[in-house]
């Protein structure tokens, strides 16, 4: 990526962006996967960027920014937008020389009904927007990047479109790392909202009950929403057994990681096959080690030195057994810190315009 700025006008439209009107706070919002995907890039990208809400005139999108204005771009690159009448759209911008990207980083076809996702995904539920129509956008858009090789897989039978993977990269000068002191009982935790699982703290339950009874480990949530089910509950100790901090802006999203030992549990389903390893990413730029479900992103992590995987509870016992020591724990933090280099926010920037640039 070059540092002079360039005369490409790039659009981002995001279901995970929520424009100020929509919370009533001056600013823009963004969610989780729009941050980690596309909004945390955007800074470090050549070019001359509006974000907001997608319209059509008729011939070709537009952008609309927060203050309303309209804007005329390039390239957009829209994300989670499943509307009917979205795909015939894109052709005709396309037929006009526009250039459409769609960014997918999760496997929507595969959500499990526990998942408020699948709901709100439903054609039954949203006959306007849904997985069915989503299936043509992806398909008539110039280039889709995804977020997994098997996310890739899963979705070529049926995308004509070119398909490119693009893995997830985290800001590492974002995080300070964390110092480890044995000062009692290390804190396991985990980070992420209840609402979005398909039961899968539950597979790690009858492993950290045991060891909080026993008063081996103390527990917490990040990402805590009383209108959710908690945390303490899918695995079944007392509410007040675990400390909790609330969601936060995705910018902020560094000062949850607060547990001395992380945890990804998820279970073995082909929508979390589909899965990044941001989380473990995540975890390790905070320098907290951590421990995942042995799916194939965090195989691909362990393969390159960074983090630990279980594929039974036995190895989940052990793994979380053997991290009990702040010793342990710093020098294993220590390591996934170097090895994240491979990983930091300007190599995915990097890429992300190459790839805009090549169109």
């Amino acid at each position: 990526m070059g540092s002079s700025q360039s005369t490409l006008r790039l659009g981002v439209a995001s279901a995970d962006w929520t424009h100020p009107k929509d919370h009533g706070q001056p600013f823009d919002v963004w969610g989780g996967s729009g941050w980690a995907r596309v909004g945390k890039y955007l800074p470090l990208l050549p070019f001359t960027i509006k974000v907001g809400l997608l319209a059509f005139n008729g011939s070709y999108f537009i952008i609309m920014d927060k203050d309303g204005n309209q804007h005329e771009v390039d390239v957009i690159i829209m994300q989670r937008l499943t509307h009917r009448g979205l795909a015939e759209n894109i052709l005709k911008a396309r037929a006009t020389g526009q250039k459409i990207i769609n960014d997918i980083d999760d496997w929507y076809w595969g959500v499990d009904p526990t998942n408020m996702a699948f709901k709100f995904n439903h054609p039954k539920e949203y006959p306007d927007e849904n997985i069915n129509h989503y299936k043509g956008i992806l398909s008539k858009s110039d280039l889709v990047t995804v977020s997994t090789s098997y996310l890739a897989d899963r979705i070529r039978p049926w995308v004509k479109a070119e398909i490119v993977v693009a893995t997830n990269t985290v800001d590492l000068k974002a995080f300070t790392p964390r110092k480890h002191v044995d000062d009692g009982p290390p804190i396991v935790g985990w980070v992420g909202s209840t609402a979005h699982r398909s039961r899968d703290l539950e597979t790690v339950a009858g492993i950290l009950r045991p060891m909080f009874n026993s008063g081996e480990i103390r527990l917490h949530h990040s990402g805590n929403n009383i209108q959710y089910p908690s945390f303490a509950s899918r695995i079944g100790v007392p509410y007040d057994a675990v400390t909790t901090l609330p969601l936060s802006r995705a910018e902020d999203y560094p000062s949850l990681l607060v547990m001395d030992i992380g945890i990804v549990p998820l279970k073995d389903t082909p929508f979390n096959r589909a899965k990044s390893s941001i989380k473990g990413l995540e975890y390790a730029a905070a320098g907290i080690p951590f421990v995942a479900q042995a799916l194939d992103s965090y195989i691909d992590l362990a393969a390159d030195g960074i983090g630990r995987i279980a594929k039974r509870p036995m190895n989940w016992i052990k793994h979380l057994k053997s991290l009990y020591s702040a010793e342990v724990r710093n020098e294993e933090a220590a390591l996934n810190r170097e090895r994240l280099v491979a990983y930091d926010l300007p190599i995915g920037a990097n890429r992300l315009a190459d790839i805009i640039s090549n169109l």
